[in-house]
């Protein structure tokens, strides 16, 4: 990944995100796509074929939303692509993990061209997930949790899913939750991994092993985060623990203890791995691939383990 400056793209690892220390995600586009209703005319009607979804296989916030599209039965509404899974020098690519090829559906070779179709002079990262309408020819939205909104609650018409990963009447405690992870998981494996600073890698990495802890005991007595059901920080924290002994705790250098070895974590995994839709989402080696060989201000021998 590099990043768009004004409309001109700057490429290289020394502008690979995380070169220069951890950086906040940058979401500039925050279109969205509402259900149709009698004597509305929203900007971005949700209409079955009209939508594009492009995702990256290693990316967390990627993971989260293809595990909604997934489960709620969205492939014949809205169409997906994904990019490779290594950032190179002009970014994300489309294709497979082999072949680099134009995305079929955009017709562009990398995913910073979908951004300057919508705004010339865009300033910030290529990042995904990205939804693109397909008449418009343009990004609706980078905003990774409206996407994750708009697919859980806009598109209902078009699904005989009944799930629901953000019950209004539960929105408080959602919220609460995915603020809790953020300030201490989520976001904090990247502070850690990106650190340029002794003091604040160990600030961050002890922060990380307290709620690593806190998120044990919260387990211990419910098969989900906020009881029996599993909710939208379930996806959060599931697209987190997958990811962790394989690349955050090596690549990151996080906490010294594994997520294998807590039993009550292994067993949350599993039990999420279970529910149809999810494990078909999530490709280790792939994912792999993405941290160990984009990162090389990290890993400059862009070595992936075994």
């Amino acid at each position: 990944m590099g990043i768009l400056v004004d409309g001109v793209w700057h490429g290289g690892d020394d502008k690979q995100i995380g070169a220069a220390g951890w950086e906040p995600r940058h979401e500039a586009f925050d279109g969205y796509v509402r259900a149709v209703t009698a004597g509305s005319q929203p900007d971005f009607p949700a209409e079955a074929g009209r939508y594009h979804l492009i995702l990256c296989p290693g990316c967390p916030m990627s993971h989260r939303v293809a595990m909604v599209h997934r489960m709620k039965n969205l492939g014949n509404a809205i169409t997906t692509s994904l990019v490779r899974p290594v950032m190179g020098p002009q970014g994300r690519e489309f294709g497979t993990a082999l072949h680099a090829s134009p995305d079929s559906v955009t017709g562009h070779d990398n995913l910073h061209q979908l951004y300057l179709a919508s705004d010339q002079h865009y300033s910030g990262r290529d990042s995904t997930p990205v939804l693109w309408d397909k008449q418009r020819r343009k990004i609706v939205s980078n905003t990774y949790r409206d996407i994750l909104t708009m697919l859980n609650r806009e598109f209902g018409a078009f699904t005989d899913s009944q799930l629901d990963f953000q019950p209004p009447e539960r929105m408080a405690e959602i919220d609460e939750q995915l603020a809790r992870l953020g300030a201490g998981f989520t976001g904090v494996v990247y502070r850690c991994g990106f650190s340029r600073d002794q003091k604040n890698y160990e600030e961050n990495a002890a922060l990380l092993g307290r709620t690593i802890a806190q998120l044990e005991q919260q387990l211990a007595d419910r098969p989900f985060l906020l009881g029996e059901h599993i909710t939208e920080p379930d996806l959060v924290l599931f697209s987190g623990l997958v990811r962790y002994d394989a690349i955050y705790l090596p690549l990151f250098k996080c906490t010294a203890e594994r997520i294998e070895d807590s039993a009550v974590l292994t067993a949350y995994i599993k039990r999420m791995l279970q529910i149809p839709g999810i494990a078909e989402t999530f490709d280790l080696p792939l994912t792999m691939t993405h941290y160990y060989m984009s990162h090389a201000h990290i890993n400059p021998t862009r070595i992936v383990p075994m």
